[in-house]
């Protein structure tokens, strides 16, 4: 009898799990990364079915986002695990030197030396280890902004550094893409001559989260209003890094706002523009700064 009690509660503990491809899609960070949590720090202990494969609690998610807040605030993942057993700390904030600090000038290094099996090893770990928009927001913001400039140095060190990225995000694009089913998600350009990299490591964060997402580089107001509906986007993400012609921008949003009910988020400084021209109004668009807000926004905009 109690062999019978004893199985039953082990399943209902099943049937309340999820697996590793849920935790992901609700917290945005890759299989990847949930898997090396689990092996290096020992951060999250899943349950396993007969088969091996992971299940997590609802515990573990909210573990997951309180690791991230950590992330955030530059705490490097090899010390979360002792933070967060610290049942002394209380509300206590401790000092933290900035993983994100160190892993720039780690990676400005490589540049600076040309030295692509450094600078290959240091994204491929910096990838597997933090969340993607994470990376986006602390580490290729600035390197990018770094980067820019016509000074002596700078158009090759920019051409190294984009290569590389570009290189390992579009195959990691391409493996992750066999997981993604969820909304269709359409990613364009501001601006012909804008930089790829941040626009396609966004495109990878939304595979991540297993939306269908599409990056199609620049596209007019027109041309972006024909692929949304030929591609059947629910969301299209209108991403500029780099300067923003103004004029061209209201013309594509007063297209969108006359001919389309898709829902149109902003990132980047088309989003910063936008608040400038508007800063009391309702423009109708969803204005993101950072990759982060952007990810939290459609996620919440996909929910209804």
């Amino acid at each position: 009898m109690d062999t019978i009690v004893e199985s039953e509660a082990d399943e209902a503990s099943v049937s309340d799990a999820v697996p590793i491809r849920e935790i992901s899609r609700v917290t945005g960070v890759n299989t990847v990364t949930l898997r090396a949590w689990e092996r290096r720090y020992g951060l999250l202990i899943p349950q396993r079915t007969a088969k091996g494969h992971r299940l997590y609690s609802r515990s573990d998610i909210e573990r997951v986002k309180e690791i991230q807040v950590w992330l955030g605030r530059g705490l490097a993942i090899g010390k979360v695990k002792a933070l967060l057993a610290d049942e002394q700390r209380g509300d206590a904030v401790p000092e933290i030197d900035s993983i994100w600090l160190q892993l720039t000038q780690q990676i400005q290094m490589a540049i600076t030396a040309f030295n692509r099996n450094q600078l290959e090893r240091l994204i491929e770990e910096t990838f597997s280890l933090y969340p993607i928009p994470m990376i986006a927001d602390y580490l290729l913001l600035p390197l990018i902004a770094e980067l820019q400039g016509d000074e002596s140095g700078k158009p090759v060190r920019r051409a190294f550094f984009t290569a590389v990225l570009l290189e390992y995000i579009q195959a990691a694009q391409s493996r992750q893409r066999q997981a993604a089913h969820g909304a269709k998600i359409l990613v364009v350009s501001a601006a012909q001559d804008d930089s790829p990299l941040l626009a396609q490591v966004l495109h990878y964060g939304l595979l991540v989260n297993q939306h269908q997402a599409e990056f199609w580089g620049y596209l007019n107001a027109k041309e972006s209003l024909l692929a949304a509906e030929a591609l059947g986007a629910k969301i299209v993400v209108i991403i500029g890094c780099e300067a923003v012609n103004t004029s061209e921008l209201q013309l594509h949003l007063n297209l969108w706002r006359e001919r389309s009910s898709v829902a149109v988020v902003l990132a980047g400084n088309v989003a910063r523009v936008v608040r400038a021209l508007s800063p009391d109004a309702n423009t109708g668009f969803y204005a993101c700064d950072s990759q982060q807000d952007l990810l939290t926004t459609i996620n919440q905009l996909l929910k209804g």
